[in-house]
């Protein structure tokens, strides 16, 4: 078995298939895992409600990793143990960019994402009848005024944008890219991600500190342009088949698609070495 003590995972289009589930195969693998002391970590551009409880359980974790390396949380005690905020000065600066273009935005705090009653019903009339719809429904709150709510918690975990289209959503990278002290990063055409000086590899490679555990004992596993950060973070770094080529080229092994378990395809031949797990 090769030295791996973490696996810090993705989750859609990673450890989770189209259908937004867990497969029994994974489930295995990561039930495996624990047996063998080895931590399984989903890592996610998700806020900390939409890590369901059906996901920790099958991951069977004790962290995760969420908002894009915004905070590390312990199941157990449901408490932040790294955090990386932006400030109410940051993301008001930020607020004010986006006010000039074509788009719609939420902030994200506290585990849930604030949108603009309308621009929450456009969000689920867009993805009703789709594995999504779920998603939002659990993950969103609505706020008329994300000025005042900014003045009240004085800090926000992520901006979430989603613009008219990718020109304009380039157009956004541009006018936010003098902006001090933030990290942004975009995993869909039009969408942009925009949290504090963090990212998903900065606060896997924290958490490994945390738990006592090297960079070249982590490995993590991961499919979008978001995931990038984190495969460059870890000692061992693994593409999914359907990630694009951009995270492939970055990654020491590409494994199966998210559809054929790919994320307990890689742990069985690189941490077990190739040993099935039944």
């Amino acid at each position: 078995m090769n030295n791996i003590k973490l696996i810090g995972i993705d989750l859609d289009g990673t450890a989770l298939n189209s259908e937004k589930k867990l497969t029994e195969k994974n489930k295995e693998v990561f039930s495996y895992c624990k047996e063998k002391g080895i931590y399984i970590v989903p890592v996610t551009g998700r806020p900390y409600s939409g890590i369901y409880e059906e996901y920790k359980r099958g991951m069977m974790c004790d962290y995760t990793i969420n908002t894009n390396g915004a905070a590390a949380m312990e199941v157990k005690s449901g408490k932040r143990i790294i955090s990386h905020t932006m400030n109410d000065k940051t993301s008001l600066e930020v607020m004010r960019i986006l006010e000039n273009f074509d788009c719609y935005y939420g902030m994200f705090y506290d585990g849930y994402g604030y949108l603009k009653p309308s621009d929450l019903e456009h969000e689920k009339n867009k993805y009703k009848n789709t594995p999504l719809f779920e998603y939002i429904s659990r993950t969103r709150k609505t706020v008329d005024n994300h000025y005042d709510l900014l003045k009240k918690i004085k800090k926000c975990d992520n901006i979430y944008v989603i613009a008219k289209d990718s020109i304009i959503r380039g157009e956004i990278c541009d006018s936010i890219g003098n902006v001090s002290d933030i990290y942004f990063t975009c995993s869909d055409y039009n969408d942009v991600e925009i949290g504090g000086n963090c990212s998903k590899g900065r606060t896997l490679i924290e958490l490994a500190e945390y738990l006592g555990i090297d960079k070249s004992e982590v490995m993590a596993i991961g499919d979008g342009g978001n995931d990038i950060k984190m495969l460059e973070s870890a000692g061992v770094s693994v593409a999914m088949a359907n990630a694009d080529d951009r995270v492939k080229s970055v990654c020491d092994f590409v494994t199966k698609s998210c559809e054929e378990s790919g994320a307990a395809y890689a742990i069985e031949k690189i941490v077990f070495n190739g040993e099935k797990v039944l």
